[in-house]
């Protein structure tokens, strides 16, 4: 059976999304986790497994920085697919009272996330940020009463915590995860273009490249600027759109956008899968 790794460990959203990725698909898959993202790329890179995934943004927290350097250095792998899950963070603790709470562990995401709660219920308790909720649920079940974990239902039931209080984020919040895999894969239809650029450091050169995608009517979703890491100054954009490379209009923008662009990278075309009840 073919594999697919995730970022760990067992009882992650992105666990979730994995198993959501097979529904979707209806291929039968091997889902094991890694510890890191780097490690899930590895995995495909070098052929230990087909496909991985990755969060790599959240609605409430922004974009997750290691996708984002995999995407821009890797030079096998591409997206090949995206899905979306409403995250729902819940406080897990055997505590009998909310009031015996001490600790509080989490991803530091999920802690942001989660902030206001935190402030009005739990403000006396230390927060500890760990690697992931699935990590934080385990310590939680290891140290007992004094502790809590904010994660998922799927961490409550993997660790065998009791759900104190569900749905304790700040507001409604999505992570995005995406299909890393090789060059000759394909799944499904593509409807959505990723690339990664970047423009000399002179006056218009960014209007340029941005501007060949408006004359070709080809619609931008997402837009971000990060730091080269080369010297101060020097930015790479990651851009989202609307369309595949099958739409000529798609393709004579990106020509276009790659005469003005120092460095232009497509990091993948692919379709956009939506969970039951998402």
């Amino acid at each position: 059976m073919e594999a697919m790794v995730y970022l760990g460990p067992q009882g992650t959203f992105c666990e979730e999304a994995a198993k959501a990725f097979c529904q979707l698909t209806g291929m039968q898959l091997k889902i094991s986790p890694c510890p890191t993202i780097g490690d899930c790329a590895e995995s495909v890179e070098d052929l230990k497994a087909r496909f991985g995934i990755v969060p790599l943004e959240n609605s409430l927290e922004g974009s997750v920085h290691d996708t984002l350097e995999i995407l821009t250095t890797s030079h096998q792998l591409r997206i090949l697919a995206e899905l979306a899950l409403n995250i729902e963070h819940c406080l897990l603790s055997q505590a009998a009272d909310i009031e015996e709470i001490k600790l509080v562990y989490s991803h530091p995401q999920a802690l942001a996330q989660c902030k206001s709660y935190l402030r009005q219920k739990l403000s006396p308790a230390k927060q500890i940020p760990v690697v992931s909720t699935a990590e934080a649920a385990a310590m939680a079940a290891k140290q007992g009463a004094g502790t809590a974990a904010i994660a998922g239902r799927q961490a409550a039931e993997f660790y065998g915590l009791p759900i104190l209080a569900a749905g304790i984020q700040d507001a409604t919040s999505t992570t995005r995860f995406i299909v890393l895999g090789r060059e000759n894969e394909q799944i499904g239809e593509p409807v959505k273009t990723s690339l990664v650029f970047s423009v000399k450091n002179v006056a218009g050169s960014l209007y340029r490249v941005l501007g060949a995608f408006a004359a070709h009517h080809v619609n931008l979703t997402r837009i971000e600027s990060r730091p080269a890491g080369s010297r101060l100054g020097d930015y790479i954009f990651f851009v989202d759109l609307d369309g595949s490379l099958a739409d000529s209009a798609v393709r004579a923008a990106l020509r276009e956008a790659g005469r003005e662009a120092v460095m232009l990278k497509l990091l993948g075309s692919y379709p956009v899968l939506v969970p039951p009840g998402a």
